[in-house]
């Protein structure tokens, strides 16, 4: 009776490890998802066509100024993820 107990306590506590770990991935993936998502976000959702020039017919640049700070973002046409961000700074 004793080793039916323990093994059907075993059994609770794998199922219930297995099913934590099933919920971490699922929280992981949607995490990385996230992430990833706000690397690709655009700056301005009203883009002033002075500020953007077609680098080849994939891509494109657009700047921006912000505050003390000018923003060059490389733009894929097709899936309008940013490629490349670089940031320089006002002195």
């Amino acid at each position: 009776m004793l080793k039916k107990k323990l093994l059907v306590s075993l059994v609770i506590i794998q199922g219930l490890l297995i099913i934590a770990g099933i919920i971490a991935i699922i929280f992981g993936v949607f995490y990385k998802m996230n992430a990833n998502s706000n690397l690709s976000k655009i700056l301005n959702e009203n883009i002033d066509l002075k500020e953007v020039y077609l680098i080849n017919e994939n891509q494109y640049q657009q700047k921006s100024i912000l505050d003390d700070k000018v923003i060059f973002q490389i733009i894929d046409i097709e899936s309008n993820k940013v490629m490349k961000e670089i940031i320089i700074e006002k002195n």
